[in-house]
């Protein structure tokens, strides 16, 4: 999995100043992160000519949601996020009721090994069948259910996002998968 790109205090004052309405400013950040947002559309879809056209929409997100940003120190960890929920959003698209797709199965690893991207859990259950279920979760516990399991982000990653000790991140991973393990019979 990639690492989320370290931030300068340089990089922060261009983040501030495309925050401003700068478009040069706007301009530098896109090319300095275009390739970390493509290659990471490109894990979820598994075509670089597509993924460099939805890129194209990520960044139109950036730019409408850049001025409510405040975090500047986990400027890669949101860029991560939004171009993840881009790219599910791209996915649903293309045929809701299909299975989760190979290359969206590689974000949603076992509980018990974080770094296991094998068969999992939901690899059986439609892709519509895993929202609905999200949906039941209490806000909190969907946060992180989503953190982890649709934009791929590891528990340390979750808690620094929600500052939810990491603890209670597994305990909620570990009761809602068994849960998911119920409702489906697996």
């Amino acid at each position: 999995m990639s690492k989320n790109p370290k931030i300068t205090d340089e990089e922060i004052a261009l983040i501030k100043s495309a925050q401003a309405g700068e478009i040069t400013a706007f301009n530098r950040l896109y090319e300095k992160y275009k390739n970390f947002t493509t290659n990471l559309l490109y894990k979820f879809i598994k075509d670089y000519d597509e993924s460099k056209e939805i890129n194209n929409i990520v960044w139109l997100k950036v730019y409408n949601k850049l001025s409510k940003f405040k975090d500047y120190s986990s400027f890669g960890g949101w860029l991560r996020i939004l171009t993840n929920r881009t790219a599910i959003d791209y996915l649903r698209t293309l045929d809701d009721s299909t299975y989760v797709s190979d290359s969206l199965a590689q974000f949603v690893p076992d509980i018990e090994n974080e770094y296991d991207y094998g068969k999992s859990t939901v690899d059986s259950i439609t892709y519509k069948q895993l929202v609905e279920t999200f949906k039941q979760f209490p806000e909190d516990v969907r946060r992180v259910f989503e953190l982890y399991y649709v934009d791929g982000l590891t528990v340390s990653e979750i808690h620094e996002v929600t500052k939810i000790p990491e603890g209670t991140i597994k305990s909620h991973l570990s009761r809602k998968r068994k849960l998911l393990k119920q409702k489906f019979n697996l």
